[in-house]
């Protein structure tokens, strides 16, 4: 029943995230142009740094001497991926927030206008503080998702595009990279169908602590009246209590998976470089090849949480 209600919920985030790409297609597709031009740039500079490497810092340790024009073109070849990684970031970034912002204010006037039409006593039986909390910390949770979805779109793009020139290089490095690379999505649907029913949950009782404590600050005169003030407090603290144990679930899960997320990339370039110097040692990869294999991995690593941080915010 556990498993069943997490893949409703992940299911019912992604749609929520399907309704905002199909209201917003023009601001996504600019972000996710971003993205992929961002990741397209990553995937580059690991092959330039490790051209770097090979063809321009190990010869002129050989020789003893810098070769000015090669050292010169290696400098505005970083520099010019450098610039275009920056128009990526700031593409998705701007485009991601615009599109997270507007859809919050957005469903903020929607959610205020389907108040006003609903009926007296419909208003009776929902507190206003709960109500509050619908319009404004619900609506807020809803669209957070928005701002590292086009980075995920970007990252899924850019990890097909690893594993392609992971192929191109090595057909061993490559092994390397579809152990770690599935590994690392499988743990983070791990970690996001675990996390989704506890997010949820928090999210519900943020709104009842703030139905209780708009109740009680309501009707402080009545509550002082009849001498409830004790009954009051208790309440409060039963629901203020059982929010600060969702949050400590939440905070404990993230504390399991967070080191393994970590850890994997890690693990992953360290098989890189033990495979790429057995590889190298027998004349199939260059410097060239095992530099840029690594650094890829070590790049990727940041990206591919970005995944996670979709699926857990659903």
């Amino acid at each position: 029943m556990a498993g069943s209600t997490s893949r409703d919920v992940v299911g019912r985030g992604l749609a929520v995230l399907g309704r905002a790409i199909r209201e917003q297609p023009r601001i996504f597709t600019v972000a996710v142009a971003g993205s992929v031009l961002f990741g397209s740039m990553v995937i580059a500079s690991a092959y330039v740094v490790g051209a770097v490497v090979g063809d321009v810092v190990v010869p002129s340790i050989e020789r003893g001497s810098v070769a000015t024009g090669t050292l010169a073109l290696a400098a505005v070849a970083l520099f010019g991926i450098s610039v275009l990684r920056v128009v990526g970031i700031f593409g998705r970034r701007l485009g991601a927030g615009y599109m997270q912002y507007r859809l919050q204010a957005a469903y903020r006037r929607r959610v205020t206008r389907r108040y006003l039409e609903l009926p007296l006593a419909w208003h009776h039986r929902n507190s206003t503080g709960t109500l509050l909390s619908n319009a404004n910390s619900d609506v807020e949770a809803a669209w957070y998702p928005i701002a590292p979805l086009p980075f995920a779109v970007g990252t899924l793009v850019m990890l097909v595009g690893a594993v392609a020139s992971l192929f191109v290089t090595d057909w061993a490095l490559a092994l390397v990279g579809l152990a770690v690379f599935p590994a690392l999505f499988v743990l983070n649907v791990t970690y996001s169908r675990r996390m989704a029913p506890r997010q949820a949950r928090a999210q519900r009782l943020r709104a009842e602590v703030s139905g209780i404590a708009h109740e009680s600050f309501d009707g402080a005169l009545v509550v002082k009246t009849m001498g409830r003030e004790a009954q009051e407090t208790s309440r409060f603290a039963g629901r203020a209590g059982e929010l600060r144990d969702s949050l400590i679930s939440v905070g404990r899960l993230r504390g399991v998976f967070d080191p393994m997320l970590e850890t994997l990339p890690s693990l992953g370039t360290l098989a890189v470089l033990v495979v790429g110097t057995f590889r190298l040692r027998q004349g199939a990869i260059g410097v060239a090849d095992l530099v840029s294999v690594a650094f890829l991995f070590t790049v990727l690593a940041f990206p591919v949480r970005a995944i996670g941080w979709v699926l857990a915010e659903q």
